[in-house]
């Protein structure tokens, strides 16, 4: 984990508040904490967090189309991958190929997997879509992507399982970066609205009015992040963004 004794007893705050089932672990020493042994190790992309490089899972696994820019970030949207939960380490650059060629199926027919971003349940973050790392990149989403958000999609099922302590710990991690990169605030009382793209939920051309930090069943129709991760998002997970935050801020 971070250094600051203030950085450890906001990660504490957040356990009793918004993870109260997930087991503490001892020893994390930094946001995206490398998960895998890989030829490719993962980049610094803010005061201690680093994320895993598309090509340290899928260096071979091009796009099948193209891929468009998000001109307007305007939230920040959370899922999960609702497959296994429990894998070894080893395991996730595999996992993430597996959606990788489920997405760009003719079940789907997608260009690339549609999420920005993964965390595994031991914290390590990664690059999903190709170029999400140097910018913004235009997402889909089951049910029909709406536009105007950055994907965070967490590797497991929790609808039916608890989230690890490191993974949340690195989901708001990268969502502290990206909402900083985006200037997307994460005041949930507040709120965004935008023209949607088109889902299920939101015909296109209905304007939908969204939390800044919003979860995938907000959009489409869908339990998508799960029963044990959604209730996070209303303050638990934003109060340790804005922790995050200020602990990046100060590392700068």
């Amino acid at each position: 984990m971070c250094e600051s004794d203030c950085n450890e007893h906001g990660r504490r705050e957040f356990l009793a508040k918004g993870a109260a089932l997930i087991p503490a672990v001892i020893g994390l020493t930094a946001f995206g904490n490398p998960s895998v042994e890989t030829p490719i190790k993962p980049i610094l992309v803010a005061p201690g967090l680093s994320i895993y490089p598309r090509t340290a899972w899928g260096s071979r696994l091009l796009p099948k189309g193209p891929l468009l820019p998000e001109t307007s970030v305007k939230f920040l949207l959370v899922h999960h991958t609702a497959g296994a939960t429990k894998y070894v380490a080893s395991a996730v650059p595999s996992k993430i190929q597996q959606v990788y060629s489920f997405h760009t199926s003719a079940a789907k027919g997608w260009s690339d997997v549609c999420y920005n971003f993964f965390v595994d349940r031991f914290g390590g973050v990664w690059e999903g879509r190709q170029g999400s790392l140097t910018g913004p990149v235009m997402s889909d989403a089951t049910g029909g992507s709406q536009g105007f958000a950055q994907l965070v999609c967490l590797l497991g099922n929790f609808d039916i399982n608890q989230p690890t302590q490191p993974m949340m710990e690195s989901c708001a991690a990268v969502l502290a970066w990206l909402a900083g990169r985006y200037k997307v605030s994460v005041d949930q009382k507040k709120t965004v609205s935008f023209v949607s793209r088109g889902s299920n939920k939101w015909k296109i051309g209905t304007t939908v009015v969204a939390r800044p930090i919003s979860g995938h069943r907000d959009m489409s129709a869908t339990v998508c992040p799960g029963r044990n991760v959604y209730p996070m998002l209303a303050s638990a997970l934003p109060t340790r963004i804005v922790e995050l935050q200020r602990f990046q801020a100060k590392k700068l």
